[in-house]
């Protein structure tokens, strides 16, 4: 703490980058508290009702927040990603969540409270076991809804966003998707969260809406009072209560050159992504569901380079029809036309949603029975999913990703069955892209090594540095005591990019990079030294990477390449580059 210059300086997990100064305002979204309660056997279906009654209330409520909201255009981002709510939604029809509860008020004869607690808990810890961290994030929606039955059940209600009429920051433990949908961008000017993530729906809503937000700060609900001044620095994840004039000045000049800069980036948006002697590179968008695609679109992405299809999996007991993927891959192939769309096949274990099948519990289903080696196993869930993305591939240029492959065995074997649904659309009459490329991920140590036969059998790689970097260190990015050693520039992975990139080219295919690696400004020089064809990234992050490429010398990226593979340690790359990239782009790391 500096008393000289605020009253208390914070350190949050940056989720939106930009800069506002403002008056706080406190939103109550604190858990509800409870305890167990038993019932009388003649009470119970009176406790059912209740809880069935909040849960209506519960749908009622955010139908009328997704109205209201797009009645009112209270976000001019525009609509798209009210698709949030209606998540929630579907949440609240979900089986698993509802008919459990259900069943432990009746079986345990106890309160409605704690019985969707103790169901709420079960379904958390099966999310905590995935080891994509988009999809681990996905149990604070879990938990959203359930606070919202819980205060309809106890009849506490909330804060209106909506009615809000002076411009603040909002400091709450936590923001469900309704809340963040009422937001007017006139009044809210910024949020500061105790919880949250990158990846979370709280941070991908405020990136959206362009509203500067901090998260993860612990305790900031319990250090902020209403009306204090506060100054979020959304670019460092730096939050200052209590600010002096002088610290106000600064931050205000910092917010001008922020916004200048932001103004910058603008132009970038639709050039070409090539550097100053013509090096050439693809810059495509990771994308989740259709809604996210007008942002893509607008942000210049050349096409979809991940196409995740584990949300149509998710949140029910029945699979997803082949109608079903149809018509999100049609669709998505339309709305991105004419570029180019990959599709990664089904990326989860089956013991996480499809809960009807009977498979047994693993002790560590990170290197279990998920990915391909689920698809493998369940054919006709992989076939259904293949002969509707070969459907769709009339529509527009689909690509075909296999996920985790560690073998030859595995690709031939996907290819067989894709082979297989290719004759039975023919049988049937039904057209579809005969040619379509097939590609694979590169993730896993071993599909590294023998990357000069696994180029003979498919038409692309894309390197998955999340994963690569995770299993090539041996360690768990998520783990707060090892996180430190997660490290995109030690030495070991850029040896290992560059072997899989000099292995393609020489079998004559391309590669591209679909990890958060290929979204930071810091790597891109020496991401387009190592050789990539491509990055796919969040779409936000396209303009900022394409300002670099556009101002760099491919001659300049092949040198610092040069250094970095004569350094020994991360520690002094990470130093090295940090200090390059200030020195030649100072506009973009200053």
């Amino acid at each position: 703490m500096e008393l000289q210059e605020h009253k208390l300086k914070l350190q949050g997990i940056a989720v939106s980058p930009g800069i506002v100064i403002g008056k706080a305002y406190l939103l109550d979204r604190k858990r509800i508290r409870h305890i167990e309660k038993p019932i009388k056997n003649n009470k119970v279906d009176h406790e059912v009702n209740r809880f069935l009654e909040a849960v209506n209330l519960s749908k009622l409520q955010l139908q009328s927040i997704k109205d209201k909201a797009t009645k009112a255009e209270v976000t001019t981002a525009g609509h798209g990603h009210l698709y949030i709510i209606d998540v929630h939604l579907l949440f609240l029809e979900d089986k698993m969540l509802i008919d459990e509860t259900v069943d432990t008020i009746k079986s345990k004869e106890i309160n409605a409270e704690w019985a969707l607690r103790l169901v709420v808990n079960k379904l958390q810890a099966v999310f905590d076991n995935i080891e994509d961290v988009y999809f681990r994030e996905r149990k604070n929606d879990i938990a959203h809804i359930a606070e919202r039955i819980l205060r309809n059940l106890v009849g506490r209600e909330e804060d209106n966003i909506i009615e809000i009429d002076e411009e603040i920051i909002i400091i709450a433990h936590d923001l469900s998707p309704a809340d963040t949908a009422q937001m007017s961008l006139n009044k809210v000017k910024g949020f500061l969260t105790d919880v949250g993530s990158k990846t979370s729906h709280t941070a991908i809503m405020a990136r959206s809406l362009k509203i500067p937000a901090v998260v993860g700060l612990e305790m900031v609900t319990e250090v902020i009072t209403a009306g204090d001044t506060i100054i979020i620095d959304g670019i460092s994840g730096i939050v200052i209560i209590g600010p002096t004039p002088e610290v106000i000045k600064d931050y205000k000049n910092k917010k001008a050159d922020y916004d200048e800069y932001e103004k910058k980036l603008i132009k970038f948006k639709k050039l070409p992504a090539v550097t100053r002697d013509c090096r050439k590179i693809v810059l495509t968008a990771n994308v989740e569901l259709l809604e996210e695609l007008p942002t893509t679109i607008e942000y210049g992405a050349e096409g979809i380079g991940l196409y995740r299809t584990e949300f149509l999996y998710m949140n029910r007991k029945d699979l997803p029809s082949e109608e079903e993927h149809f018509q999100t891959y049609k669709e998505l192939l339309e709305m991105i036309s004419p570029n180019p769309v990959t599709i990664r096949t089904l990326d989860i274990g089956g013991d996480k949603f499809l809960s009807q099948l009977d498979l047994a519990e693993e002790m560590n289903p990170a290197m279990g029975l998920r990915a391909i080696r689920f698809c493998l196993k369940e054919k006709e869930i992989f076939k259904t999913q293949l002969r509707a993305i070969l459907r769709a591939s009339h529509y527009g240029e689909l690509k075909i990703m296999f996920p985790m492959i560690s073998g030859i065995p595995e690709i031939r074997e996907a290819k067989g069955i894709l082979e297989e649904v290719k004759t039975s659309l023919k049988k049937d009459g039904i057209p579809f892209d005969e040619n379509i490329q097939v590609g694979i991920m590169i993730e896993i140590p071993s599909a590294v090594t023998i990357a000069d036969l696994l180029a003979k059998e498919v038409g692309f790689f894309s390197i998955g540095t999340n994963d690569l970097i995770q299993y090539s260190l041996a360690i768990d990015r998520v783990n707060e005591h090892v996180a430190y050693l997660y490290e995109p520039l030690h030495p070991a992975v850029l040896r290992t990019i560059k072997h899989i990139v000099d292995t393609a080219h020489a079998a004559g295919i391309k590669v591209s990079i679909c990890g958060e690696m290929a979204g930071e400004q810091e790597y891109v020089l020496i991401l387009l030294a190592l050789g990539l064809d491509q990055l796919s990234m969040n779409s936000m992050s396209i303009p900022r990477v394409k300002k670099i490429l556009r101002q760099a010398y491919f001659r300049d990226a092949h040198e610092l390449l040069e250094k970095c593979f004569q350094m020994s340690t991360a520690y002094e790359i990470e130093k090295y580059v940090r200090q390059q990239m200030l020195t030649k782009f100072p506009d973009d790391f200053s």
